[in-house]
């Protein structure tokens, strides 16, 4: 059985504008991930975007990517963002075709 990879998110992103998150992604590319949101204060535009990415690039490949302890605020920062607060339960997280720009030009490389 593969192993899952886990991550949790740190409550906001640093000043520098870095996230762990990306080098966590790089590093589990091709294998399952489990991506914990228990300590997210809020989420912003670039950390989502981040996420839509990774879970439409998991699906595409049909392996696990899974979002968990989603937090209400974290729930609301969504819906603020546009997405419904469901985008990253497990039904919209099983894998299946991927949508979305076809240019790789958001592809995590």
């Amino acid at each position: 059985m593969t192993e899952i990879h886990s991550h949790v998110l740190d409550p906001g992103r640093n000043r520098n504008g870095e996230d762990p998150l990306v080098p966590f992604l790089l590093g589990a590319r091709h294998m399952p991930v489990a991506i914990s949101a228990r300590d997210v204060l809020r989420l912003d535009a670039h950390r989502l975007q981040i996420l839509l990415v990774a879970q439409r690039q998991w699906q595409a490949e049909e392996l696990p990517f899974t979002l968990s302890d989603i937090t209400e605020s974290f729930r609301a920062g969504l819906e603020r963002l546009g997405l419904p607060a469901t985008q990253f339960d497990r039904e919209n997280a099983e894998p299946g075709p991927a949508s979305g720009p076809e240019n790789g030009k958001e592809a995590l490389q």
